[in-house]
């Protein structure tokens, strides 16, 4: 316990900077700031990247369901029976019947592209996302033939709001006394809504699903069933069970198939970033290094004597280390803290920067969100930490040991 506390007392007494290792002091200044900022910043682009795979995938799942049956041909036609068969399976919480297709939108500004998705009130009350996130208008009437609810994005582009009347070109065509002619109608728009995700936002025009059938001439029938599960991260092992209820006439897919290669880009990202990032850590051990070998040369004389008055070989190593894990061990509290404010203020100092700049930042239509999302995660926090704190300590195991092989003879010499 007592020689512990000699090795902690001379390591702080080293760690503060005297008049003639202003130098030492300032390489050992940077070595705390980069471990400060390379801490930091991996804390923050995680949180982001983490925030970024939550919502993206809360909106997928919210919008669409865990898991769709899509029919091999154009329609499903025996709904009721595939209906009776899903409701056997206690992991299935939601059977959502709709339907979805492609028309041309005819707006007051321009022409779009659209896609159609006829879905029944009732069954869109799951949809929490939209109906919470009204930016017009209202759902009240949204029934029968005629009326349309659209995303904010895309009725902006069209010059359209709740109100108007939108005129939709459907690429089925009817006979008439001249040919075969494009089928279109006019509806009117009861609302617009924010889903959260700004390319479904920009393309999407919800009428009710009699409406749907009508426009799209599907009769009856369906071409999409959307399940909402109560697991949804085993929707993918579901998936496969359904299928074999189903049988192979319909198509059975999960979110995680459907979303496999956005899904495997963010993960790709994240290694890349957390490696890339993970350098600014290395780079300040290095600077460790060299704050270690410059000190260790200033106290040759002063390990010369603690060597003489009985101090040990791992002594030294050990006075060496503790001042180089100083570093180490305050940059990394400070980089966890700097970055965990960062990423738990991120929106607001996005914002901030945007209007001192005048420059928008985060362009929803590149990131798809409308909100720069950041979710801090405690084992992030843990291997952050602890990936800094054995660089730095392997950092100072080199000088410390070429400290402690110091020859007391050699070394006071020429004192």
């Amino acid at each position: 316990m007592i020689q512990n506390n000699f090795t902690l007392k001379v390591a702080l007494k080293y760690f503060r900077a005297k008049k003639n290792e202003k130098f030492v002091s300032l390489i050992s200044g940077f070595s705390l700031l980069g471990v400060t900022i390379g801490v930091a910043a991996l804390i923050i682009v995680m949180s982001v990247m983490n925030g970024f795979h939550t919502e993206l995938t809360k909106n997928i799942i919210g919008l669409n369901g865990d898991i769709t049956i899509t029919p091999v041909e154009r329609y499903i036609e025996n709904y009721d029976v595939i209906k009776a068969k899903l409701i056997t399976k206690d992991y299935i919480k939601y059977i959502t019947p709709s339907l979805v297709g492609q028309a041309l939108a005819l707006g007051k500004r321009t022409n779009s592209g659209a896609l159609i998705k006829g879905i029944d009130f009732e069954d869109l009350k799951y949809k929490n996302e939209i109906l919470n996130n009204i930016n017009s208008g209202s759902f009240t009437d949204f029934a029968g033939k005629d009326v349309v609810a659209i995303g904010n994005a895309l009725a902006l582009n069209l010059g359209v709001q709740a109100g108007n009347k939108i005129k939709l070109i459907s690429p089925n065509s009817i006979s008439t006394a001249f040919g075969s002619m494009p089928r279109s109608k006019e509806f009117r728009v009861i609302a617009t809504f924010t889903s959260g995700m700004y390319d479904y936002d920009s393309a999407t025009i919800l009428m009710p699903l009699i409406a749907g059938q009508n426009f799209l001439s599907f009769g009856s029938n369906i071409n999409l069933i959307e399940i909402t599960s109560t697991i949804p991260e085993k929707a993918e092992i579901m998936a496969w069970e359904i299928q074999n209820l189903v049988g192979s006439e319909l198509n059975v897919t999960s979110w995680q198939k459907t979303h496999l290669q956005f899904l495997n880009a963010l993960a790709v990202e994240r290694i890349a970033m957390f490696t890339i990032l993970s350098l600014i850590i290395m780079v300040a051990a290095f600077n460790i290094v060299s704050s270690l070998f410059m000190l260790v040369k200033d106290k040759t004389s002063d390990i010369a004597i603690l060597k003489t008055i009985g101090a040990s070989t791992s002594q030294i190593m050990v006075i060496f280390i503790c001042n180089g894990m100083m570093v180490g061990l305050l940059g990394t509290f400070c980089g966890v803290l700097l970055g965990s404010s960062f990423a738990y203020n991120i929106q607001s100092i996005r914002e901030f920067l945007e209007k001192l700049t005048g420059a928008s930042l985060f362009e929803a239509a590149i990131y798809f969100l409308y909100t720069l999302p950041s979710e801090v995660k405690l084992n992030d926090i843990v291997l952050v930490s602890s990936l800094s704190i054995i660089l730095c300590f392997l950092a100072t195991i080199y000088p410390s040991y070429k400290a402690a092989r110091l020859n007391p003879v050699d070394s006071l010499r020429y004192e």
